[in-house]
């Protein structure tokens, strides 16, 4: 029996974590999360997923997936160069709730995720709903549609709408 398969064995049978025979939720030498990674809202069972996807010396990379406690996907970061990642909310039947842009900074004062740029709202039948605005993680403006048509445009500042201006 090669060597891993029995540390495998004798990991179950001492009550070890199963993730550890599956190579998951591993750290490297400087103690940073590395590899496959998964989370579960049961940890004990482990047959509620709550998420999944991979790390490269403590950052995400490729695509992560956090579900629901239904076992629905709730969400999907797609991580690219720099820690930049496109990030999309899923209804429960399964069509786009949000979609947007972010950013993953890790820097001295330690690991920071915002959103900037356009987020767009759909409703659940596919529609426009709403084009928030987000400048380094704080909402900035809200393009608000009717029926596929824009209607009004809301202007915050420090998170506060302080002018809803409407459009002809």
């Amino acid at each position: 029996m090669p060597a891993r398969r029995l540390l495998c064995l004798n990991l179950l049978l001492l009550g070890g974590l199963a993730s550890a025979c599956a190579g998951l939720n591993r750290t490297d030498r400087h103690g940073r999360s590395q590899g496959r990674w998964r989370t579960y809202y049961d940890e004990a069972a482990r047959t509620q997923p709550f998420t999944a996807g991979r790390y490269r010396h403590g950052r995400p990379v490729g695509t992560f997936r956090y579900y629901g406690p239904t076992g629905a996907l709730a969400q999907t970061e797609r991580y690219g160069r720099e820690g930049f990642c496109e990030v999309t909310y899923w209804y429960p039947g399964g069509q786009v709730e949000r979609r947007g842009h972010a950013q993953w900074v890790t820097g001295a004062k330690g690991a920071r995720f915002y959103w900037f740029g356009p987020w767009t709202r759909y409703t659940e039948t596919g529609q426009v709903r709403a084009v928030e605005t987000y400048t380094d993680g704080q909402h900035t403006a809200t393009d608000v549609y009717t029926n596929g048509r824009l209607t009004t445009t809301e202007v915050y500042k420090d998170g506060q709408l302080v002018e809803t201006r409407p459009v002809q």
